[in-house]
């Protein structure tokens, strides 16, 4: 992490020896590589305007990445149920498959980064960034650790595909797994199938 003044220094620095190398090419008529200079003119300007408009007072790798790199926004389709079970309240979010799709194991849903288990059958959620994205797209509170594969803890069957935070903002989180399939049928991978928000009692 470093200060965005010192990195707004460190930056005008580069874009004005950019600005050098552009008048010492055009003086000498190197034009071979004007093309490379000016990209890269125009790389030091863009990150220049954007530390001088920005609010942050400090910049890590990750915002700079995100600046370069940012992630594709979500537009998930997802089914909204509100009820009770035994007492306590819970709102369910599922993701269903795509139309004319319906009795298929294969959908659409948001995609999950698992961790195979050295005993070769759970998968386990240590990555949570993908599992924040969907619930902040939600509206919902993040996670702040990874679970293993409920499965794992409770040796039942029944727990296959099942992840479940205890103390989740008070309440229960659980979230459910399934395989997925990409629109163009290439690929098949783990996806959240629905995410359930239920009271403690």
């Amino acid at each position: 992490m470093i200060a965005t003044a010192t990195l707004k220094i460190i930056v005008t620095v580069l874009f004005g020896l950019t600005i050098v190398w552009l008048v010492k090419i055009l003086v000498k008529q190197e034009f071979e590589t004007l093309v490379r200079a000016l990209l890269v003119a125009v790389f030091f300007g863009v990150v220049l305007l954007y530390l001088q408009q920005t609010k942050l007072q400090t910049i890590s790798w990750k915002d700079t990445k995100q600046i370069i790199f940012p992630e594709k926004t979500l537009a998930l389709a997802y089914v909204k149920d509100e009820g009770r079970t035994s007492g306590a309240k819970y709102v369910r979010y599922t993701f269903p498959a795509p139309t004319g799709q319906e009795g298929s194991l294969l959908g659409v849903g948001p995609r999950l980064k698992l961790t195979l288990d050295p005993n070769g059958r759970n998968y386990h959620i240590t990555d949570i960034k993908p599992v924040n994205r969907i619930l902040t797209y939600l509206g919902l509170p993040e996670v702040k650790t990874g679970v293993k594969e409920l499965a794992a803890i409770t040796g039942r069957l029944a727990d296959v595909n099942s992840y479940r935070w205890e103390d989740y903002d008070g309440r229960i989180l659980i979230l459910e797994r399934g395989l997925c399939q990409d629109k163009d049928g290439l690929e098949r991978y783990h996806c959240v199938v629905s995410i359930t928000v239920k009271d403690r009692y």
